[in-house]
């Protein structure tokens, strides 16, 4: 199946490039001005999700059975984007700096908010991919 940006925009609740743009600008700028550990829980939330991207890239394309066969895994890497996202968030706010970027890409573990997060996930991804040019 083939797939543009503005139809899968249109068509569904997929946080946009623009809401993840604006999210991650609010993130750095509290990371700015935190410590080190924060820098550190950011890193493994960007590692979180590369790996998460990755699975979700492979199971668009990916046959009804390898499908089934990667589900668990695939859920097993977006709760770890969750959690790296809830760390950061609660460790962000402990030392009293914004988390707003939670109120654009959501905190609920279900239904569209725990998308809009994968969704997340995967512009975080997309970013660092370009990065390492």
């Amino acid at each position: 199946m083939m797939f543009d940006y503005e139809g899968l925009t249109f068509e569904s609740l997929v946080l946009t490039f623009d809401e993840s743009k604006r999210a991650h600008q609010l993130m750095i700028a509290s990371l700015i001005r935190a410590d080190d550990r924060a820098k550190e829980l950011y890193n493994d939330f960007i590692n979180a999700c590369i790996s998460y991207a990755n699975i979700r890239a492979i199971w668009s394309t990916s046959s009804s059975k390898i499908r089934r066969d990667m589900d668990e895994k695939r859920t097993l890497k977006h709760d770890m984007v969750l959690s790296s996202l809830d760390i950061l968030d609660q460790y962000l706010a402990k030392q009293n700096l914004a988390t707003n970027w939670r109120d654009i890409i959501g905190k609920q573990h279900s239904g569209q908010e725990r998308k809009r997060q994968g969704d997340f996930a995967c512009y975080i991804a997309y970013i660092h991919g370009l990065s390492a040019r």
